[in-house]
């Protein structure tokens, strides 16, 4: 079974992550702040991670260098405005992807799936 950590302050979206993980065969591991994420990423060691660009203290991007630094899985990033700034700077930093919210469950278990 694979494990996917969702790293976001907004609890609805951690909710709604594992409605999805759930749907398609996999464990949802979550964590509300960029430092908790970082170190369930390390301890859990997780088959994917999703983190949300914008969080209070350790915002996403940081989170992301983080998370490259001293976690094998493959990064996406989530966000409530997509832009191609920061989906370029995402790409930069070492992210495989950006994805909007709302969540779209088909477009998180494509990305789960492939991976």
């Amino acid at each position: 079974m694979k494990r996917i950590l969702f790293i976001d302050d907004d609890a609805m979206i951690l909710r709604m992550a594992g409605f999805i993980m759930k749907k398609c065969g996999c464990e949802a591991l979550t964590a509300s702040s960029g430092e908790e994420g970082t170190a369930l990423a390390v301890s859990e060691s997780p088959d994917m991670v999703f983190v949300d660009m914008e969080m209070p203290g350790m915002d996403g991007f940081e989170t992301l260098v983080q998370l490259k630094a001293k976690a094998a899985a493959p990064v996406y990033m989530m966000s409530g405005t997509v832009t191609e700034e920061n989906r370029k700077r995402a790409e930069e930093l070492g992210a495989c992807g950006v994805i909007s919210k709302p969540l779209n469950a088909a477009e998180v278990m494509s990305i789960v799936k492939e991976g």
